[in-house]
């Protein structure tokens, strides 16, 4: 077992320095996050233009629906994109943002599954977390889902199965192989404890008032950028992770 621990934990590094090499790699949440802002700035305006003309309240059901859902949507595409890339480079071929999302648009019925997959079950364990003396099982399911699942997007880029087949095959495969799967994913948490902890304390003095300098302000909000940008990249390491992961796991 302790075996499988350190092998995560390699296989971690190695995606860190495989995205380290090629950080065009990076480019897929830059363009995801633009296209979530303005994804989301639309459905905004179309919800104020609903109680701007005084709408009923059940008008609002399918907005919040449709937009969450399209959401869902853009971000697994754009990871599948990422997991596309991903596999040529770890094929020693030249890739471009291109080339990723060329692999995505061939998986549009995979991704708009698993899109409406993982909104459902999202919103099902955001109400469990709601409910008084049940948020901390509403927590436990959000990492065990993130956990088991985390080979949904590359059985998608690359065998082509549906929402409910890369599921299932992403629950067996994490059975076989959580022993790696924890190793390495503790060990990317255990390098973002630190910096994730000064984030943090970023936010609170930016947001609760306890600065009042503009300057002061202006550096804590770049860092603030920083921490936003920091967690992006550790997004394409996991994915890239999940990639290596998965070739292990099947050989």
């Amino acid at each position: 077992m302790a075996r499988g621990f350190v092998d995560g934990a390699r296989l971690m590094r190695s995606s860190f320095e495989l995205v380290r090499r090629d950080l065009a790699l990076l480019w897929f949440p830059v363009i995801s996050a633009c296209c979530l802002v303005l994804i989301a700035a639309f459905w905004i305006f179309e919800g104020a233009w609903l109680y701007a003309v005084n709408s009923a309240w059940f008008f609002y059901v399918p907005l919040v629906a449709i937009g969450l859902y399209s959401l869902f949507f853009v971000g697994i595409f754009f990871n599948v994109a990422l997991a596309g890339a991903a596999a040529q480079v770890l094929d020693g071929e030249e890739t471009t943002v291109r080339d990723g999302l060329d692999v995505a648009w061939s998986r549009l019925g995979g991704i708009a599954g698993w899109a409406g997959y993982s909104l459902f079950v999202a919103f099902v364990i955001s109400f469990v977390r709601s409910i008084k003396g049940l948020r901390w099982l509403g927590a436990a399911a959000k990492i065990a889902w993130s956990f088991a699942t985390i080979f949904v997007v590359p059985l998608i880029a690359f065998e082509g199965l549906d929402s409910e087949g890369a599921r299932r095959r992403s629950f067996q495969l994490a059975k076989e192989s959580w022993v790696t799967e924890t190793g390495g994913l503790g060990a990317l948490r255990a390098v973002l404890l630190v910096p994730g902890l000064l984030f943090y304390l970023d936010a609170k003095l930016l947001f609760e008032g306890h600065v009042h300098s503009p300057g002061a302000k202006a550096l804590l909000g770049f860092i603030l950028l920083g921490g936003f940008a920091l967690t992006a990249a550790a997004g394409v390491v996991r994915q890239v992770f999940a990639v290596e992961l998965y070739r292990v796991s099947t050989g």
